[in-house]
C-alpha cells in the first residue's frame, strides 16, 4: 500500500529533475519544469491511494519563488495559520 486511505493529501518534497519528472508523470506533462522552491498542487480523482495511475492528475496551482510575495494559495495560507 502506498499511503493510508484515511489521508486526503500527501506532500512530496525533493530535488530536480525527479520532482519535475514526477509532476509531469502525474499530470500527463502539464508541468514543464518546477524551479527551485516551486510549489505544485495536483488534484487526483481517486478514492484509494492504490488506485493512483500516471497522467490522471490535474494541476490545482503552480507557483514559483518570484510569485510568493504576491500570491499565496489559500491551502498554503491555511496550513501556515495552523502552525
Amino acid at each position: 500500500m502506498m499511503q493510508e486511505n484515511h489521508f486526503n493529501s500527501i506532500f512530496v518534497v525533493g530535488h530536480n529533475p525527479q520532482v519535475t519528472e514526477f509532476a509531469k508523470m502525474m499530470t500527463g506533462g502539464a508541468v514543464s519544469k518546477i524551479p527551485a522552491l516551486g510549489v505544485v498542487a495536483i488534484n487526483l480523482d481517486i478514492e484509494e491511494w492504490n488506485a493512483l495511475e500516471e497522467a490522471q492528475g490535474e494541476v490545482d496551482f503552480f507557483i514559483y519563488p518570484k510569485q510568493f510575495k504576491y500570491y499565496m494559495p489559500k491551502q498554503i495560507r491555511a496550513a501556515l495559520e495552523l502552525s
